[in-house]
């Protein structure tokens, strides 16, 4: 695997096989960002897998990663963002492919709180078009936004281990909550329309019997 210049998608696929090929500890999350950096976007790469929903960002998920991580598309209209979250002990990093995402970091309440019981801020930053920020429990709790009310953001994201419950937490009050990972779509394709698709083929053999 090259060192240098820059790459494709399916090469980056290819490195990221490599990269995420043993335990969570392994990884080495400065050459994960410097490769994800050197992938130059093409929009045709995506435009299977890039599925848009109005009303609240989409996650659609690209590649499983021979189950160590999960590489997911987001889609993010205008104005949306995250609830804020954590990242159930995996790797997070998040490469901004078009637009430009608001992330703003927060402490976890168990060790800094208002007196008002509400989470402390600790940064906020914008993340622009080829930058592959990084983001774990061990550096805190986080929302990402699109903070465009006239662009869309499409970004990137890789997640090992890959995980299917997280928590997210109410800015006033701290509260937590655990909430189920779903999909938008998986490999380009809406589940809603697999679903559909299934009862279909289900009820076809039933009519068929």
């Amino acid at each position: 695997m090259s060192c240098v210049g820059p790459i494709t998608f399916e090469e980056l696929i290819d490195g990221l096989l490599v990269f995420f090929s043993k335990d969570k500890e392994s990884v080495a999350i400065e050459e994960v960002q410097a490769f994800f950096n050197r992938y130059v976007f093409n929009p045709a790469d995506i435009m299977k897998y890039a599925k848009w929903d109005k009303f609240k960002y989409t996650r659609n998920l690209m590649h499983e990663g021979n189950s160590k991580f999960n590489l997911i598309l987001m889609c993010w209209p205008e104005g949306i963002a995250s609830p804020i979250h954590d990242h159930a002990d995996s790797h997070c990093f998040m490469r901004i492919l078009d637009g430009e995402a608001k992330e703003t970091r927060y402490f976890w309440p168990q060790d800094t709180y208002n007196g008002d019981g509400s989470l402390v801020e600790m940064s906020t930053r914008s993340v622009g078009p080829g930058v592959t920020a990084y983001m774990s429990d061990e550096l805190g709790l986080h929302r990402v936004e699109n903070n465009s009310h006239t662009n869309k953001l499409c970004s990137l994201h890789l997640y090992s281990p890959p995980y299917g419950d997280c928590n997210i937490f109410d800015e006033r009050t701290s509260k937590k909550t655990n909430v189920n990972m779903c999909f938008y779509s998986k490999y380009g394709e809406k589940e809603e329309v697999k679903k559909k698709a299934h009862a279909k083929r289900s009820s076809a053999m039933v009519i068929s019997s």
